[in-house]
């Protein structure tokens, strides 16, 4: 055999062994652009804060702008300290903002926040006090409003916009707040975001809560089987990645609590706090099946295809790791 042979029959062997592929799975955060901040600083021009909007646009102009006006590194020391400025207005007059326009333009504000792109280390202290300026406001007369929740679900939805991993590092940021309006509104962004992939043709009318009862027939509607010729293992981890938000954030952090303590807690909204263990071993049922649909593809892979295996694995120990061993345990102490 000819060297020029053999050398064209390794480079064939190389493709087909050593190629990687795309991944289409990131655990990371996508993010967002500063022109994409840019438009949601830019929606809170006209809430009625005069001196705020006055100094509001200067500084944006200032921020549009110091792209033309600069070299690359010198345009990231001013981006940095524009963000700083505009963060230390917002704060100095956070007690001013009063209608429910400017409260939404807040909230949507601090969560494009903690989503730039590029951000310093010593902006991330700026950035949660923020968050947690805006979680401080009274809200309590709103907290069982589900117009409101609706609102502000929708508004961060679809304003900032909010898809992929973005959507899950926002639900996990207002779960985690002591703050009543915000965990409704992170679980109708989990919910949200469930039909948003499961059914991506439709547009997400409300944003609400869902009882678990409904929760199940969401999943029996999506026919993960019909998928196993052809799964969307992106769309697959998310719509998981969302359903362990919603187990933790929810089935297991109520699982313990009787339902006059879930009343109490969440009034008008209590039956969306209550699960039974047949419904969790339904829950559990489908996660299994679920496994065995994704384990069944990754076996069929070969090794031309090693991104793809690599996301199925970590899509299988999402599912076995963070989802069915965790309600395993719930169910056993519950039963």
């Amino acid at each position: 055999m000819e060297i020029d042979d053999q050398f064209d029959q390794l480079n064939a062997l190389l493709e087909q062994f050593g190629t990687k592929g795309v991944r289409q799975i990131s655990l990371e955060s996508e993010r967002i652009p500063d022109n994409v901040f840019l438009r949601i600083c830019s929606s809170g021009k006209k809430i009625g804060l005069d001196q705020f909007t006055d100094i509001l646009e200067a500084l944006l102009e200032r921020f549009s702008s110091c792209g033309e006006k600069h070299e690359l590194g010198e345009r990231a020391s001013v981006v940095r300290e524009l963000r700083f400025q505009i963060i230390s207005e917002v704060l100095a007059r956070i007690d001013n903002f009063s209608t429910l326009e400017q409260y939404i333009w807040l909230v949507k504000f601090s969560c494009g926040l903690s989503l730039l792109k590029d951000l310093p280390p010593d902006m991330t202290f700026e950035i949660n006090k923020t968050i947690r300026s805006v979680a401080n406001l009274d809200t309590e007369e709103y907290e069982f409003d589900a117009l409101m929740i609706h609102t502000i679900a929708k508004s961060l939805f679809e304003d900032i916009p909010l898809e992929g991993m973005n959507l899950i590092h926002v639900i996990k940021k207002l779960a985690m707040l002591n703050q009543k309006l915000f965990y409704y509104v992170s679980i109708a962004l989990i919910f949200a975001g469930i039909r948003h992939y499961i059914e991506p043709e439709k547009v997400v009318q409300v944003y609400r809560l869902y009882d678990f009862q409904e929760v199940l027939s969401l999943l029996d509607g999506f026919k993960v089987d019909s998928l196993q010729q052809k799964l969307d293992l992106r769309r697959m981890f998310l719509i998981l990645k969302l359903l362990s938000c919603y187990q933790n954030a929810v089935i297991l952090r109520h699982s313990c609590e009787t339902p006059k303590d879930i009343d109490e807690q969440h009034q008008c909204f209590a039956q969306f706090f209550l699960f039974s263990v047949e419904q969790k071993k339904s829950y559990l049922l489908w996660l299994c099946m679920s496994r065995k649909i994704v384990q069944s593809l990754n076996s069929k892979l070969g090794l031309q295809n090693i991104a793809e295996k690599e996301d199925s694995l970590l899509v299988i120990e999402l599912i076995d790791l963070d989802m069915i061993a965790l309600m395993e345990d719930d169910i056993s102490e519950n039963k």
